[in-house]
C-alpha cells in the first residue's frame, strides 16, 4: 500500500457503525444487486456504493485505455471485498486496493505501477484550504501547477479535459461548501487525489451554518479522443455514497 501523508495516519481501515461494532472496509456489506444490462465501469462502482450498508468508500477510479471497460453488477448479498473482486474479474488486468478508511482504488495494475503513468507523477508541494474536492477533482490543473505544466509540454493547445459541468456546479456555490484543506509534500498525482478523497469523506456531516456538506465524491481519470485535440486527459468528480452516508460521517 502507498504512503499517503495526511495529517493523520490514512492506514487505519477500520469504521465505527452506530451500534459501535467496528469492521474494515472490505468487510461492509454489500445488498444484493440485479440489473438486466451491463454499466460502465464507474456507474457499476456507483451502484455498489448505493448498496452499501454500514458505512460508505469514495472510489479513484483510473481507466485504462481509451475505452471504458463494462461490467456485469448483479451479485447476491456479499461484502465490498468480495463485490469489487466481482467486477476486476471481468476486466483483465484490473485490481481494487483498499487505500484508507474510505478510499478504494480501482485501476489497471500495469498503469498503477508505471513510472510514465500521469497519476504517478511526482509532486512536490500540494496546498488547498477550503476548497470543495469536486472543484479539485474536476480541473486539478487550476490546483496542481506541475499537473497542468507537464499537460502543456510539447502542445500548444492543453491536454487536460475536465468535465465542465462538475466544475460549473460547484463553483455556484463554492463560497457555501465546506471544503477540505491540505498540505503534502513529496506525493504523486494519485496520491495527493486519494489524500483530497479521505479528508472529503472525513469532513463532519453536519457543518456550523450557513455552510453546506456536500455528498462525499471519488475521483474518476479517463483518456478520450477528441476530434480537436487527439486524446486528452478527462478528470472527474463522481459520489458513490449511499443515501444514508451522513449516518456515518463524523458529526
Amino acid at each position: 500500500m502507498r504512503q499517503i501523508a495526511l495529517l493523520s495516519a490514512l492506514f487505519i481501515l477500520e469504521v465505527a457503525t452506530p451500534t459501535g461494532t467496528a469492521q474494515t472496509p472490505g468487510q461492509l456489506r454489500v445488498t444484493s444487486i440485479q440489473y438486466d444490462h451491463k454499466l460502465s465501469l464507474t456507474e457499476g462502482l456507483r451502484v455498489i456504493g448505493l448498496h452499501l450498508k454500514g458505512g460508505f468508500v469514495s472510489f479513484g477510479v483510473d481507466i485504462s485505455g481509451e475505452t471504458e471497460p463494462q461490467v456485469d453488477v448483479n451479485m447476491p448479498d456479499t461484502d465490498l471485498g468480495d463485490a469489487l473482486r466481482r467486477i476486476t474479474s471481468q476486466i483483465p488486468g484490473y485490481a481494487s486496493e483498499f487505500i484508507s478508511e474510505h478510499v478504494v482504488e480501482v485501476s489497471a495494475s500495469k498503469d498503477r505501477a508505471n513510472p510514465e503513468s500521469i497519476l504517478n507523477l511526482p509532486i512536490r508541494e500540494f496546498s488547498v484550504k477550503d476548497t470543495p474536492a469536486k472543484m479539485i477533482f474536476s480541473s486539478p490543473t487550476k490546483y496542481i501547477p506541475e499537473l497542468k505544466y507537464y499537460l502543456s509540454k510539447g502542445s500548444d493547445e492543453p491536454r487536460d479535459h475536465p468535465q465542465l459541468g462538475c466544475g460549473y456546479f460547484v463553483s455556484k456555490m463554492g463560497s457555501d461548501v465546506l471544503g477540505v484543506t491540505l498540505s503534502l509534500t513529496g506525493q504523486s498525482i494519485r496520491q495527493i487525489l486519494d489524500a483530497i478523497a479521505e479528508a472529503d469523506a472525513s469532513l463532519p456531516a453536519q457543518p456550523t451554518s450557513p455552510r453546506f456538506r456536500a455528498e462525499p465524491v471519488g475521483w474518476v481519470y479517463k483518456r478520450t479522443k477528441d476530434l480537436k485535440f487527439g486524446v486528452v486527459d478527462t478528470w472527474s468528480a463522481m459520489s458513490f455514497a449511499p443515501h444514508d452516508w451522513k449516518l456515518y460521517a463524523p458529526k
